[in-house]
C-alpha cells in the first residue's frame, strides 16, 4: 500500500515539474479570465437580470456578488486541492476530469448559439406582472462567475504550483479577474446600451468554440503526464 501511495505521489511531483514551465502568470490569468466567466460575458447577463432594478440595488448586488463570488472561488479552489492531496489524485487525472467538464460544457455553449429562442407567451389584457425580485448575490455569483470548469482549472492551478510565491501568485491573478467582474456588472447599464447585445453573442461563440480547443489541449497534456508516471509491476505487498 506504502508502494502505490508513493508512486502516486511521484506522479504528481512529475506532473508540477511538467505544468509549472508550461504557464507563465500572464498565461494563468488568460485562462482564469476564460474559465470564470468570463468578464466580458458578465455585463450582458448581469444587465439581464438586473435592468429591472433602481441603481442603489444593482450597484449594492454587485459588490456582494464580487465579494461571495471571490471567496467561493478561494475555498472551493483551496478545498479541492486539499482534498486532492488527501485523496492522492494525481495531476493527470485532475487535467483529463477538469478538460471532460471543460469540453462538454464549451460544446452545449456553441450548440446553444444555434437553438430557437422558446416563444413568448402572450400576457392577457389586465393582467398586473408580477413584481419582479431580486436575485441573490449566491445566484449570480455561482455559476455566472465562478462555473464548475472554472473551479476545476484553479485546483489543477494550484496543484501544479511549486512555491508559496507561485501560488500567491495565482490568488493574485484570480482576484484582478474577479475585479474585471466588479467592474462589468457596475458598468453593465452603460457597455450594453452603448455596444449592445450583439457584440456579446459574437463573444460568447468565440470564446465557445476556443474553449472547446483548450479542454482537448488540458485532456491531452494529462495524457501525456500519464506517460510519465511510474508503472508498477507484479503484486504490491504490505510492509
Amino acid at each position: 500500500m506504502n508502494a502505490t501511495i508513493t508512486l502516486l505521489q511521484a506522479s504528481i511531483d512529475a506532473g508540477r515539474n511538467l505544468i509549472t514551465p508550461i504557464l507563465s502568470l500572464s498565461q494563468v490569468f488568460t485562462l482564469l479570465f476564460v474559465v470564470m466567466g468570463p468578464p466580458l460575458k458578465t455585463p450582458l447577463a448581469y444587465y439581464v437580470r438586473m435592468q429591472a432594478f433602481d441603481a442603489a440595488t444593482r450597484r449594492s448586488l454587485a459588490i456582494k456578488t464580487a465579494i461571495l463570488a471571490t471567496v467561493a472561488a478561494l475555498i472551493g479552489g483551496f478545498l479541492g486541492l486539499a482534498l486532492q492531496n488527501s485523496w492522492q489524485i494525481s495531476l493527470p487525472a485532475m487535467l483529463l476530469a477538469g478538460g471532460l467538464i471543460f469540453l462538454l460544457v464549451s460544446l452545449r455553449t456553441v450548440l446553444e448559439q444555434y437553438t430557437s429562442a422558446p416563444a413568448a407567451h402572450p400576457v392577457p389584457d389586465g393582467t398586473v406582472p408580477p413584481r419582479p425580485q431580486a436575485p441573490s448575490a449566491f445566484e449570480l455569483a455561482v455559476p455566472m462567475i465562478v462555473t464548475p470548469y472554472g473551479l476545476a482549472g484553479l485546483i489543477i492551478l494550484l496543484a501544479s504550483s511549486h512555491s508559496t510565491e507561485r501560488t500567491l501568485g495565482i490568488v493574485g491573478m484570480l482576484l484582478l479577474v474577479m475585479l474585471l467582474h466588479l467592474l462589468a456588472m457596475l458598468f453593465s447599464g452603460p457597455i450594453v446600451r452603448g455596444i449592445g447585445p450583439l457584440p456579446f453573442k459574437l463573444f460568447g461563440t468565440v470564446i465557445g468554440s476556443l474553449t472547446v480547443g483548450l479542454s482537448v489541449q488540458m485532456m491531452i497534456l494529462g495524457y501525456q503526464l500519464l506517460a510519465t508516471m511510474p508503472v508498477l509491476s507484479g503484486p504490491i505487498s504490505s510492509p
